[in-house]
């Protein structure tokens, strides 16, 4: 009996998923919460805080790079959208740092309702042209600061049984890419991490209200990859930081659990991954998308 009823809720399952297909998703006003985004002094975290900011929420920015973030501070002022954006120096692979941080900003300003874990770097060079230091400060960066912004507000979280927590991960955490060895594999912890801490929180119901969604973009125009590869621009385009950040708004409005960009790439992935290693590798092969080694 408790398979025949397993069997019916998986499909159910599937035939809401189908259903999800078809109907715009509900999404939820962001103008009470007060967000918290890692690595606003650029790129996507910096489209983030614009973006966000005409949502009316209070935004928390932390960044490393003081004159990143006070350029960012300064495209809001001229937007006339600073009015409720706190700007932090933050050095996110410091325990100690976030932490002390974290209370300042919950006596400055109020209890973070969203964490939005965007903070990364990423190198492109050949395994063994990897150094110790470099290796260690991409996972620093990448994973450890999720675990200290997590031990910072997940707590409190936990006590209102509320609130949701944002990774911006990417495909590397799905696919390996040559040439980003240790990003790959910080990405694949990141997946590792939300995916693990979402069901620990879904299988216990006084802390099951809290959110989790992880964004899988594609090569972004960040400069973080410094010198992308791209066959097919049409199929597999780079994309640029103000879509990715309105595409995480989105996914945070619906509580969506995960999303890629662009979209089709993770059923893409799931589908090729029924095929053998070697159908795959003449897949990749003739997309041919990924990095060249940084210049030296």
């Amino acid at each position: 009996m408790e398979v025949i009823m397993l069997f019916i809720k998986m499909t159910i399952a599937g035939l809401e998923s189908l259903i999800n297909l078809f109907v715009t998703p509900h999404e939820k006003s962001l103008a009470r919460d007060i967000i918290l985004i890692t690595g606003t002094g650029h790129g996507i975290g910096r489209e983030l805080a614009i973006q966000l900011a005409g949502e009316g929420c209070t935004l928390i920015c932390w960044d490393i790079n003081e004159e990143g973030n006070a350029e960012t501070l300064k495209l809001l002022k001229e937007k006339g959208l600073d009015a409720k954006t706190y700007f932090y120096r933050c050095d996110v692979t410091k325990r100690e740092d976030v932490l002390e941080l974290a209370r300042k900003v919950e006596q400055d300003v109020g209890n973070i309702t969203i964490v939005i874990n965007n903070a990364g770097i990423m190198s492109c060079k050949p395994l063994e042209q990897q150094s110790n230091q470099v290796i260690k400060k991409i996972f620093d960066v990448n994973v450890m600061s999720h675990f200290w912004v997590l031990e910072a507000f997940l707590p409190k979280m936990k006590e209102r049984n509320s609130g949701h927590i944002v990774a911006v991960c990417s495909m590397c955490g799905i696919i390996g890419l040559p040439y980003a060895v240790p990003y790959s594999a910080s990405k694949f912890a990141v997946r590792g991490l939300m995916e693990s801490l979402s069901e620990e929180c879904r299988i216990n119901k006084e802390i099951s209200g809290i959110k989790f969604t992880t964004i899988y973009p594609i090569t972004v125009d960040t400069g973080l990859a410094k010198k992308p590869k791209n066959r097919f621009p049409s199929l597999v385009n780079i994309l640029q930081a103000d879509f990715v950040a309105a595409e995480i708004i989105k996914a945070i409005k619906r509580e969506s659990y995960e999303i890629a960009l662009p979209s089709y790439m993770l059923n893409f992935d799931r589908i090729t991954r029924l095929f053998p290693r070697k159908a795959i590798q003449y897949a990749k092969d003739f997309l041919d998308t990924g990095v060249y080694p940084d210049p030296e």
